[in-house]
């Protein structure tokens, strides 16, 4: 949904004040304030939960994925069957990536704390083993089979992957509203006349037919390929290791967007 809501955002404000309306401008203002994500980039939205988890912020963490979700879920043109289950599993993944933070930092407290919050919703999903419960008992963790390769570098920059694979996917789904997409007809470069006159055959054209070689068509296997590859959203990050995992990262250090099928 490539959707320039600065754009509309500012138009309703000069209607705003068009027609006088003064207290509706200023709680037009302070709603915008107030949303989650507010220009849907999936690139803000995760350093908001990279920034969260950095901060030791759980229940910051816990409402801002929990909006994402129900907003996203709620507006989209397809299934939201479909992406509920990547949904679910990137939550655990961050609840995850907030232990092993915190594990880290040597937070004992914020383990503790986490635990003491979430245990009993923890205990109903099957993402959550044993293993996970005795983490605060458990020394050496990097060396430990279940919680190695969550301290690797690899696993976290495949994850934050995924999670901006899956953000992007949601909103290229999401129904847009209706002045949304007045605004994306009336932005569009191709006018009526000039539909018509790249359909209509000239001079120049026909001598390019004529005298220039014809151009082979793109390959129907290479663009099933690619459609293929972009209905896949959730990495499944490969069981290795390397010692050195940073939570916040840098959109300098950020890999580009990767995606493999979920296991």
């Amino acid at each position: 949904m490539a959707t320039s809501f600065s754009f509309i955002d500012d138009l309703l404000r000069d209607y705003f004040h068009y027609r006088n309306f003064t207290s509706t401008t200023r709680s037009f203002d302070n709603e915008l304030s107030k949303l989650p994500f507010e220009h849907y980039r999936a690139d803000q939205i995760i350093e908001q939960l990279t920034l969260d988890i950095h901060q030791f912020e759980l229940n910051s963490l816990i409402d801002y994925w929990t909006q994402i979700e129900q907003h996203l879920l709620s507006t989209l043109k397809i299934n939201p069957s479909q992406l509920l289950s990547v949904s679910t599993k990137i939550r655990h993944y961050l609840y995850k990536c907030y232990l092993i933070h915190a594990v880290q930092s040597t937070r004992t407290d914020k383990v503790n704390e986490f635990f003491e919050k979430l245990n009993k919703n923890l205990q109903q999903s099957s993402e959550w083993t044993k293993e996970w419960f005795a983490l605060p008992f458990i020394s050496s963790l990097e060396d430990n089979a279940t919680f190695r390769v969550y301290f690797s570098k690899q696993w976290n920059e495949v994850f934050w992957i995924s999670v901006q694979n899956f953000l992007s996917m949601a909103f290229f789904h999401m129904t847009p509203s209706k002045i949304s997409s007045m605004e994306a007809k009336h932005s569009s470069p191709t006018s009526i006349k000039e539909q018509v006159q790249s359909s209509t055959p000239t001079i120049i054209s026909k001598l390019r037919q004529k005298f220039l070689p014809d151009t082979k068509p793109a390959d129907s296997n290479l663009t099933s390929s690619v459609s293929n590859a972009s209905q896949s959203i959730f990495v499944e990050p490969y069981q290795e290791s390397t010692i050195g995992n940073q939570i916040l990262l840098t959109k300098d250090e950020s890999p580009r967007s990767k995606s493999t099928t979920i296991s």
